[in-house]
C-alpha cells in the first residue's frame, strides 16, 4: 500500500518545511523541508526540546504541545517563555541564540509544519461511526464496498479505496461529485454533506472495509503549500476567490480570510470543499470556468497551501495594539511617535519591522538585554495570550518607516 514517506531528524518522523517564498504581497510559505530542521538542530533547541517520545529533556516535549493560533501566536509562546529558557541556557552553559529574520521563519515554520502532519496522523477517523455515515447519508444506494457486487450498480465500485489514502479518497470525491449531485437529484434525495469528523469517519470506513484488520494503515500524504499555490492559478480557482485581496469575483468568499474552516485538518477541509462544491459548479458554469478536477497529489497541494495561507498571516487589530503597547509595558522603553526620547531603540525608525516576522524576530533577539533591564527598573515581563502578539505586531508596522511585507 502507498504510504506517507517523512524525512527523519532526531529520530523521530516529520514532515517540516522550512524556506519562505515571496509572491506579491501576499504571505510567505513554508518550502524546504528540512532548513528549519537543521536550525532545531544548529541553534540548540533540541538540547532542551524534543520532538518524539523522550520526555526527560529540560524543556516541553514539543511533540506533546498543541500550537494554538498563528504562526505570530508561536512566536508569543517563544517570548513567553524566553526568560525561562535563558536561565536554563545559562545553567546548561549555552548562548541564546539570535536568529535572521530568514531563520526565524525557517525555525517557526519547522515547528508550525511539524503540528500540521501531526495533526493529521494523530487523529484517525471512526470506522465504525464511518459505517454509519455511509448508511445515513445514502451511499449505498448508488455504491457497493463488496469486491463481487454487480457491475451495472450506478456508482463506483468503492472496494479499491481500501487502498487509497485518506486525501485520495477525498479528492475522488470531489472529482465525481458533480455526477452524485445529478444522480441524487434524479432520486429525489439532498447531497449529503458533513460536519465534524464525518468526512474523517467514513474515508476511515471506506479503507477498513473488504482489508484484513492487520493491515497496514494508509495515511494522509503531505501537501506542498507552494505547488498549491501554484494549482490555486492554474485551476482556476483564483478566477471566483480571491486572496488576501488578491484576484477573486466581487461576492465570492476571499480565501485568505477562513482561518474558521480552513486551518482544521485536511479531512474537514476536504469536507467544506464537498460542502460548496455544488454551489462552486454553478458557478463556474456561470463564469465559464472549465469544472476543477484533481489528480495524484494536487488536493493534498491545495489544501496545505489554503490551510498556510491563513495560519501564517493573521491581521492583527491597530487599535487593540496600540492599548497593548502600553498595557504591556513597551512603552516605557520604547517610542513610537519620531523624535521623542527613548530607553530602547526608536520603533518609529527601525529598519527592522518591515514584515511580522522580522518584527518577532527583533524582539526575541533583543530579549536577553530587555529582560535584566525590565527586572532593574521594575517592569514585569510581557506576556502575549492568542491573538495579541498579532495586534502589537500590526501597531508597530503601522507606525514604522518601513511597513514593508515581506521577510528578507
Amino acid at each position: 500500500m502507498k504510504k506517507l514517506l517523512l524525512p527523519v531528524f532526531c529520530g523521530v518522523t516529520l514532515v517540516v518545511f522550512g524556506a519562505w517564498t515571496i509572491l506579491q504581497d501576499l504571505p510567505p510559505l513554508p518550502e524546504d523541508p528540512m532548513a528549519g530542521a537543521r536550525l532545531f538542530q544548529q541553534k540548540g533547541c533540541v538540547q532542551c526540546h524534543s520532538i518524539d517520545s523522550d520526555d526527560s529533556k529540560i524543556g516541553p516535549n514539543l511533540a506533546r504541545v498543541h500550537l494554538k493560533g498563528s504562526l505570530l501566536d508561536l512566536a508569543g509562546a517563544m517570548w513567553n517563555h524566553a526568560p525561562v529558557m535563558q536561565l536554563y541556557m545559562a545553567d546548561l552553559r549555552i548562548s541564546p541564540p539570535s536568529l535572521t529574520a530568514h531563520e526565524m521563519a525557517n525555525l517557526t515554520a519547522f515547528l508550525s509544519a511539524y503540528q500540521y502532519y501531526l495533526k493529521q496522523l494523530g487523529k484517525p477517523g471512526d470506522p465504525e461511526r464511518g459505517k454509519q455515515v455511509f448508511q445515513s447519508k445514502n451511499c449505498g444506494l448508488c455504491h457497493s464496498l463488496s469486491p463481487d457486487a454487480d457491475p451495472a450498480e450506478i456508482g463506483p465500485n468503492l472496494h479499491g479505496y481500501s487502498k487509497l489514502s485518506p486525501i485520495q479518497i477525498a479528492q475522488a470525491m470531489w472529482n465525481h461529485e458533480p455526477a452524485m449531485a445529478q444522480e441524487f437529484v434524479r432520486l429525489g434525495l439532498p447531497l449529503p454533506t458533513f460536519e465534524g469528523d464525518e468526512m474523517a469517519d467514513l474515508i476511515a470506513y471506506l479503507q477498513r472495509a473488504a482489508v484484513p484488520a492487520d493491515a497496514e494503515p494508509v495515511y494522509v500524504e503531505p501537501g506542498s503549500p507552494n505547488q498549491g499555490r501554484a494549482l490555486f492559478e492554474q485551476k482556476g480557482c483564483v478566477t471566483c476567490h480571491a486572496i488576501r485581496g488578491e484576484g477573486g469575483t466581487p461576492g465570492i468568499p476571499d480565501l485568505g480570510h477562513r482561518r474558521t474552516e480552513l486551518v482544521r485538518s485536511v479531512t474537514e477541509v476536504a469536507a467544506f470543499m464537498w460542502d460548496h462544491g455544488v454551489a462552486m459548479q454553478d458557478k463556474m458554469r456561470e463564469f465559464k470556468v472549465q469544472p476543477v478536477r484533481f489528480e495524484g497529489n494536487e488536493m493534498a497541494d491545495i489544501i496545505a497551501y489554503l490551510y498556510f495561507i491563513n495560519y501564517f498571516d493573521q491581521p492583527g487589530d491597530g487599535e487593540r495594539g496600540k492599548k497593548l503597547f502600553s498595557e504591556k509595558h513597551c512603552i516605557q522603553c520604547h517610542s513610537i511617535t519620531p523624535g521623542e526620547p527613548s530607553i530602547g531603540p526608536d520603533l518609529s525608525r527601525s529598519t527592522q519591522v518591515g514584515s511580522p516576522i522580522e518584527v518577532i524576530t527583533v524582539m526575541w533577539n533583543h530579549a536577553k538585554k530587555m529582560e535584566p533591564a525590565m527586572t532593574a527598573r521594575g517592569i514585569p515581563w510581557p506576556r502575549f495570550e492568542i491573538g495579541e502578539m498579532a495586534d502589537l505586531v500590526e501597531f508597530i508596522r503601522a507606525h514604522s518607516d518601513n511597513p514593508g511585507v515581506g521577510t528578507k
